[in-house]
């Protein structure tokens, strides 16, 4: 399918290409941009080819033991997931770890925070086949919480994610997460909720993805949700009132993690976002028999 994409995409390049050179300098000149933008073009397909061979010959290979080790020690999410999805989630983990450059200030990068944090990352896309995260950059893992000036040590964020793709998180903080399943707080699944709501290099309030009738539905819901917060009649946790840009984040960390009081207390919301991620786990809480 990916190799499909790219074979369209240089398509694309060509005919926008020799549109616009025939616009602009006549039909010679469309030409001229055509023969160029097919090398172009070519290039990118060939570089398509190339990417998803390597990614079919990583997922080849048996997934290491000690990461799903680490993942059902760690990550009560994992063992929830039907294994259809729990294989899915290994590759995609393993393509996100092979791609993603995570940077460690002050921190090394071990084997366990990798995983972690593509966990994180994972949690969000799985039900999305073959996204890849191109808004982000670079995941910058700090030894501590940190201010608005990045002075570590200071306890005002414990994550951070910019527009332009750069994504902070105190390893900490990210530790913290994983520890308890039930708490609605994760910083990771916060974090790269965030970069869900980037529109070029902006955060614009709404996830991307939605068509024109759920993204007017989910501004209904944000604003009833955040009335509801603001009167203390909410599941979801005080923050999300804080900002209509948090609101997202503080909703996608209980929906992963409380996902059973999500849909009792929150049906409209909860299937908006069951929707939107294509995933339902409070369904997968039924099949392990789990109750309010």
């Amino acid at each position: 399918m990916q190799s499909r994409i790219g074979l369209a995409l240089a398509a694309l390049i060509v005919l926008v290409s020799a549109a616009l050179g025939g616009l602009l300098a006549s039909w010679p000149g469309a030409l001229v941009g055509a023969a160029l933008s097919l090398v172009l073009a070519l290039t990118v397909a060939r570089h398509t080819r190339r990417r998803f061979a390597r990614r079919a010959r990583l997922v080849a290979r048996p997934f290491p033991d000690a990461w799903r080790k680490l993942l059902r020690d760690r990550y009560d999410h994992y063992d929830r997931l039907p294994a259809d999805l729990r294989r899915h989630f290994d590759d995609d983990l393993r393509i996100f770890i092979a791609e993603q450059r995570v940077t460690g200030v002050g921190v090394k990068v071990t084997d366990e925070l990798r995983i972690l944090v593509a966990a994180s990352a994972v949690t969000l896309s799985l039900g999305w086949p073959d996204y890849e995260w191109q808004q982000l950059s670079e995941v910058l893992l700090y030894p501590d919480d940190f201010d608005r000036d990045y002075e570590i040590g200071r306890h005002e964020l414990a994550g951070q994610a910019h527009g332009w793709g750069t994504l902070i998180l105190s390893v900490p903080a990210l530790l913290e997460g994983f520890k308890d399943p039930d708490d609605a707080c994760h910083v990771g699944l916060h974090e790269f909720a965030h970069l869900l709501d980037v529109e070029g290099t902006r955060f614009d309030g709404l996830p991307s993805g939605f068509d024109d009738a759920h993204a007017r539905r989910y501004i209904e819901l944000r604003e009833q949700e955040m009335e509801r917060l603001r009167s203390g009649r909410s599941a979801l946790d005080e923050y999300g009132a804080h900002d209509p840009l948090e609101f997202f984040p503080v909703a996608v960390e209980a929906f992963f993690e409380t996902a059973l009081a999500v849909r009792k207390d929150h049906r409209e919301l909860y299937q908006l976002l069951a929707d939107y991620f294509q995933q339902d786990p409070a369904a997968w809480d039924d099949a392990r028999g789990l109750t309010l």
